[in-house]
């Protein structure tokens, strides 16, 4: 059930392969899913929550109230329906993968499906004649002045990866799970392997030509070498400005912050008025869904700001515990678990979780991708029985990371506005 999910995805054949085209894969797998678990004899477990579940379920009531405050439009049905999908979603599989093989083994599908399209955005980018994807699909947007240089446009894919931006992502989510390979306790022919595996995930991020993946794919290795050889934060802050200055030396298109098409102005533009819109309301925001009605031009283009946005403090409050719990379960399964290949695949997750958050800086990602991560972590949890038991620590800590990352982006807004 897992692979047919994936191939769903980020394969995507409902969309443009025939016969597939025009089936609604969702209506048929999560039934089937859910009849396989009650075989299994884990129903039960679907009901037992932890704090992430409690934070998760918590958002969509939040999001529920926020929207009935709001007043209801015409999307906010499709909007319940995906979100309440979503958390089934997250359920099924943390229930699914009840131990290290089985995590081992979905996270190992997850690679092998996305890497098919990573060679359709090779040869997308670089081979295709007509510049034409393999699902008919044309090159994404670039600056006027590369196609003037000979260039040409950005790789994007289908469904929710249409935009390159959001395309690149399916590639930084699976380039952790290939760079552990290179851990000492792997053999010499999985490491070369692992080059080569890696060396093609980076060639399909280039060809994405987005900012936002660049910058997670030097999170990630950041994270990776810090991980690896215990590098102390200080270096790794050293080699954080390092990573900047190689970023200046890529081509402007990636680098600069104006463009001829105003792409990057306009979302700081959003993001203050996603600042306006908590600071009207607080408590509840402008109602899931009326971002780009607020603002009447696009959406955030940042998943914080468009969730504090929309559904206010109280509600990215809540997905950022979400969050927090998630990173705090990585680390105590690390620090339980014994077997080197587990503890590389937990660090893996935790690279891919940063990467993703780094990316959705620049794009909004609320899409299944991050559940699904996050249903990774979930079962994580329940294969070494960790049961957090939150603290008052903890809860500060989740406002202090909330007012920290408002501060911030208010103080990086007003500063290009004053």
């Amino acid at each position: 059930m897992l692979l047919i999910y994936l191939v769903s995805l980020f394969i995507a054949p409902q969309l443009w392969l025939e016969p597939f085209i025009g089936v609604r894969v969702d209506l048929y797998i999560y039934p089937a899913w859910f009849f396989v678990i009650l075989l299994n004899g884990k129903i039960n477990n679907l009901f037992r929550f932890n704090i992430q579940d409690i934070f998760f379920f918590g958002m969509i009531i939040w999001i529920i109230i926020s929207m009935i405050l709001n007043d209801m439009h015409v999307r906010s049905g499709d909007i319940i329906f995906f979100y309440v999908k979503i958390f089934l979603l997250y359920r099924i599989v943390s229930v699914s993968l009840s131990n290290n093989e089985n995590i081992k083994s979905a996270i190992n599908m997850v690679v092998f499906v996305v890497f098919i399209v990573v060679f359709e955005a090779i040869d997308h980018k670089y081979y295709s004649l007509d510049q034409l994807g393999w699902a008919g699909q044309s090159l994404g947007w670039v600056d006027p002045s590369v196609l003037a240089a000979g260039g040409t446009g950005r790789t994007r894919w289908v469904a929710i990866f249409d935009g390159p931006g959001v395309f690149c992502v399916m590639f930084t989510l699976i380039l952790p799970f290939i760079l552990v390979g290179l851990d000492d306790h792997y053999k010499k022919l999985t490491k070369f392997l692992s080059l080569i595996l890696i060396a093609l995930v980076l060639l399909a991020i280039w060809s994405t030509g987005s900012r936002g993946g660049l910058l997670a794919t030097l999170a990630i290795f950041g994270g990776y070498l810090m991980t690896r050889l215990n590098i102390s934060f200080l270096t790794m802050v050293k080699v954080g400005i390092l990573g900047a200055l190689v970023f200046t030396l890529a081509p402007s298109h990636l680098t600069q912050t104006k463009d001829s098409q105003n792409s990057a102005q306009n979302r700081v533009v959003m993001w203050a008025h996603g600042l306006d819109m908590v600071e009207d309301n607080p408590l509840f925001g402008v109602g899931k869904g009326n971002f780009k009605r607020y603002s009447g031009a696009l959406i955030a283009h940042n998943s914080f700001i468009e969730i504090m946005g929309e559904i206010g403090f109280v509600g990215v409050f809540l997905w950022v515990g979400i969050l927090y719990f998630s990173f705090k379960t990585v680390y105590l399964y690390i620090r339980k678990e014994t077997e080197p290949i587990y503890i590389s695949t937990a660090r893996g997750v935790s690279l891919s979780l940063i990467g993703y958050l780094v990316s959705s800086f620049f794009v909004t990602l609320e899409y299944e991708t991050l559940y699904f991560l996050l249903a990774i972590i979930r079962s994580m949890s329940a294969s070494k029985n960790i049961i957090i038991q939150p603290t008052q620590k903890d809860f500060l800590f989740i406002i202090a990371i909330v007012l920290t990352m408002y501060i911030i982006i208010k103080v990086f807004v007003s500063s290009l506005y004053f």
